[in-house]
């Protein structure tokens, strides 16, 4: 899902509606509870074990917003297949290369990639695909990821990750 924040760079840039959903997406992750076990015993039953590797490798609060964008994309699309909820799991998972935290990725956004880090976690999307075809996730996963393929999986996608 392509990143609209990632191409301005500076918080003056953005759109009332980018500042309300970031400021939304600090405050849930500042915030965010742990992964219940019913949670966890659902995204394993999901994942493949490669899969399942990456999803671990994300921050409690990356962990807290897939299963988020998980449930919101079952109200869009009670019906989408096992490869739209992987893209739904793992939409983010280039993130986990940057190692920002809450507020290294706030600096991030305001200041642009100006470093490594930073640069990792603006191109977060790029990174994801990669390390997603390494896991050896579907085409249709990682299709859809690219923005390709089905348009209502696309719009019911874009909806569940836009909080």
């Amino acid at each position: 899902m392509h990143s609209r924040i990632r191409e301005q760079g500076w918080v003056a840039n953005l759109s009332k509606f980018q500042l309300i959903h970031l400021s939304k997406r600090f405050f849930s992750s500042l915030f965010a509870r742990d992964i219940s076990v019913e949670e966890f015993s659902r995204v394993h039953s999901i994942l493949s074990v490669n899969e399942m590797d990456l999803w671990k490798s994300y921050q409690k609060f990356d962990k807290r917003h897939s299963i988020v964008v998980l449930n919101r994309l079952n109200a869009f699309m009670p019906h989408a297949g096992r490869e739209v909820h992987v893209a739904a799991l793992l939409h983010d998972i280039g993130k986990s290369d940057s190692r920002l935290g809450v507020l290294s990725r706030v600096i991030a956004t305001i200041v642009g990639p100006r470093t490594g880090r930073f640069s990792r976690y603006h191109h977060h999307e790029e990174i994801g695909i990669e390390l997603l075809e390494a896991a050896g996730c579907s085409e249709v996963t990682i299709s859809l990821l690219k923005g390709i393929g089905d348009p209502q999986a696309l719009a019911a996608l874009s909806d569940a990750d836009n909080i």
